[in-house]
């Protein structure tokens, strides 16, 4: 019997005890040692002038270059083929010198990226994979743990929300046993007094139980991704009940939130200001939005630039690559991350596209990764998935609603992808219950198996 199934028999009350058990490990490393230091310096910077950010990111990124040569195998190999010493940047326009880190070589390489001055034990370890199932590993520091949940709390200080304030937490992981049919379905972490609500649990049998519960709470905000807290409004409204006492903010991440889902979550939340920040694990950099609706980057973490620049008046587009300054024990240097920003300025970001592995070849030869624009005309469905599996076909996998008409929906879809995507490609049609989600419980927009043939 594992962990999970011995957790899965005890009481509730065990439960919720474990539960906190674990809240008060998470708070000690993540909130533990230098956090306070780290939180108000990061107060402090975020009045910096444009030429105190542009030293700040100059003396870092020096600093990071050195020390990766330094300390790591890896480093100090890669930039000796490339031919370039850390000596070779002396001002942001440098950096170009340097060669571009993508994943497949974190993935060949990540034991010798680890420096030399920390001990395997020392580092906070993480595993991640992407929609083509490759692992990937990688480490933290404690001291970079603790900076990125500064720089999140920071953000969230904005609005007027702090630590410690009544949240709920729409989690993909399951809190709630799957085996649990009455309610509570969810669970309290009392250290970062924290309710968790897994998304396993967001169904018709059990909405009313769940929306009764968030009417007693008055929580302060929530957190979690999109595509489980718009599965929930989405229930709420079809099910005709009303939250009472929604939250002042939502703070969601890991996924771009769409505005099919945003339009439903405003009407369901009354009154809530919906907030999102984006970041990776990887860490090597993030951005937080501000009262202005804009993506401000987290330059204290870390380094954001485009691969290729796409200018178009006073902004551009591109992929982003990320240097990090606070992980000296993994550190990531011109990393790709594989999304796509356009950028007003050095440090504002207006939007952020979806990860370039996931698009459709169309077969006019253009990559095309966002789709939610030609669902506006449709309500029959609750949400869609794109998937390619083959070159000059896609298939829209749709959750549809019961009074759907079918054969106006296709209509409608096949007639907005000639006028918007391909007037070539062939559209098919999936009618499922429910969109898979990843292990993680990430909801993707749209799926590529070509290049797992």
């Amino acid at each position: 019997m594992n962990i999970f199934s011995l957790y899965s028999k005890l009481p509730v009350f065990i439960q919720n005890i474990l539960c906190s058990v674990k809240g008060y490990k998470l708070e000690k490393e993540r909130y533990g040692g230098e956090y306070q230091d780290i939180f108000e310096s990061l107060k402090e910077s975020e009045g910096w002038s444009d030429d105190e950010i542009i030293e700040y990111k100059e003396k870092n990124i020096a600093r990071i270059l050195q020390y990766a040569y330094d300390h790591t195998k890896f480093y100090k190999r890669f930039f000796d083929q490339h031919g370039v010493r850390p000596q070779d940047f002396k001002c942001l326009d440098d950096l170009v010198r340097f060669p571009i880190l993508t994943k497949e070589m974190v993935r060949e390489n990540w034991e010798d990226m680890i420096s030399d001055e920390f001990s395997r034990k020392d580092l906070i370890a993480y595993h991640t994979s992407g929609s083509t199932g490759k692992a990937l590993d990688f480490f933290w520091t404690r001291h970079s743990l603790r900076y990125y949940w500064a720089v999140v709390w920071r953000g969230r200080e904005r609005f007027g929300i702090k630590k410690g304030d009544l949240h709920i937490n729409f989690t993909g992981k399951i809190v709630v046993p799957l085996s649990q049919v009455k309610p509570p379905f969810w669970r309290y972490n009392k250290p970062l007094n924290q309710y968790m609500l897994n998304m396993q649990h967001i169904t018709k049998d059990k909405i009313n139980d769940i929306v009764e519960f968030i009417n007693l709470k008055k929580a302060k905000f929530f957190v979690g991704y999109p595509s489980i807290i718009y599965s929930f409004a989405l229930l709420v409204e079809e099910n005709g009940l009303t939250i009472i006492n929604p939250p002042l903010y939502i703070f969601s991440s890991a996924e771009k939130m769409y505005d099919f889902q945003r339009d439903v979550i405003e009407r369901v939340f009354a009154g809530v200001k919906i907030v999102e920040h984006y970041g990776f694990s990887e860490n090597a950099a993030s951005a937080s939005k501000d009262i202005d609706g804009l993506y401000h980057v987290d330059y204290e973490l870390g380094h954001m630039e485009l691969k290729v620049k796409i200018p178009n008046g006073s902004i551009s587009t591109g992929e982003i690559l990320a240097t990090g300054f606070q992980n000296l024990g993994m550190p990531f240097i011109r990393y790709e991350i594989g999304d796509t920003a356009t950028f007003i300025g050095d440090n504002v970001i207006s939007d952020i596209e979806g990860r370039n592995e996931d698009f459709v070849l169309i077969p006019e030869g253009s990559k095309v990764m966002r789709f939610d624009y030609i669902f506006k005309r449709t309500k029959e469905i609750k949400e869609c998935q794109i998937v390619q599996k083959k070159i000059g076909e896609m298939i829209v996998r749709a959750v549809p609603r019961m009074d759907i008409d079918i054969r106006k929906f296709e209509d409608e879809i096949k007639t907005a992808v000639k006028e918007w995507i391909s007037p070539t490609i062939k559209v098919h049609f999936e009618y499922v219950e429910a969109i898979p989600r990843t292990k993680a419980g990430k909801f993707k927009a749209v799926i590529s198996e070509l290049r797992q043939k």
